[in-house]
Order: structure tokens, then sequence, then C-alpha cells
């Protein structure tokens, strides 16, 4: 098994084996970024390919750390996935009411899973879906959230609030059901 640095020496050079090593490597995280966005297998996949595809045809984007290389593709991947949501043109939001402060805070005496949180951002609309999966997978910042889907912070903060509803009720509606 080749170090890290000789993979990325190899891809430098345009070495075929060294390329497919590179993309065993770094393809899962990347197609799982972008799936968390667009919410679409097939869409996911294409964004990853299409990320990969760019890293390996200019090689100035390598960078000799893993974890470094792996968060800009990761981030090249979800800016993808927010310009797919974007055309759309599904993005902008009805004015619903903003769900009450004490609804969220209530106990619903509920334990979700991880996956049952995956499944259930996957039925949001996609805004909702988008900023969700910043907040929750990928760890962004109101900032950085306002930043890529440029909106407002207030927006994204809002938003995020009426997704968490959205999604509890979701889930409750779901283990009720089961």
């Amino acid at each position: 098994m080749s170090s890290y640095g000789d993979i990325v020496k190899g891809v430098r050079e345009r070495d075929v084996q060294s390329q497919m090593m590179f993309y065993d490597l770094f393809i899962r995280s990347v197609y799982r970024s972008a799936c968390s966005i667009v919410g679409n297998e097939h869409e996911a996949e294409e964004i990853a390919q299409d990320t990969m595809l760019k890293v390996l045809d200019r090689t100035h984007l390598l960078q000799d750390d893993a974890g470094a290389m792996e968060r800009t593709m990761r981030r090249m991947a979800v800016n993808a996935a927010i310009d797919v949501t974007r055309r759309r043109k599904n993005f902008i939001l009805s004015n619903e009411e903003v769900p009450d402060s004490e609804d969220l805070e209530e106990e619903d005496g509920y334990d979700f899973s991880i996956e049952e949180i995956k499944e259930g951002i996957a039925l949001l609309p996609d805004a909702y879906r988008s900023i969700l999966s910043l907040r929750l997978f990928e760890e962004a910042s109101f900032a950085e959230v306002s930043d890529l889907l440029d909106i407002n912070c207030s927006t994204a903060r809002v938003q995020y609030t009426r997704g968490i509803a959205r999604l509890r009720s979701i889930l409750i509606k779901k283990k009720n059901y089961v």
C-alpha cells in the first residue's frame, strides 16, 4: 500500500494506478457530502465524479496533507451541490409561520438514530435539507451557511429552526406509524 505522498506524486505524474488509489481514498466522503445537500443519489454521484475529475485534471489543486485534501474536496462537492439545488428554482421557501420556540423545546420523549435523522432530512424541501445538512453534518456555522447559500444569516437561522421543527414532526410521525 502506497503512502498518501506517493499517491499524490503519482497523480501529479498522471499515473493511472495512483489516480485510482486517490479516487478510492476520497470518493465516499465526497459523495456523502454531496448527497447530504442534494438528497438524490444520482445527482450526488455526478457531483462526486465531477469533483474528483476536477482535482485529478487540475493537479495544482492537490495538497500534501490528506486531511486538508479531503476537506477541500468535500467543500468543492458541497458548493457544487448547492449550485445544483439553486438551479432547481425551488430554493425559495414560502412564508410559513415560524414555530413557537416552546414547541421546539418540548420534550417529545423520542430518541432518534443518526440513520433516522438522515432519512428524515432527505424528505425535507431543498432549502431546509441544505441548511440542516451543512449545520449538522458539515458542522458549518450560520455565517458559513449564509455565505455558501447566499442568504442573510438571520434567514439561515430562521430556516434552520423551521427545518428542525419540520424534521422533528416527520420523525415523530414515522415513529408513531412504526
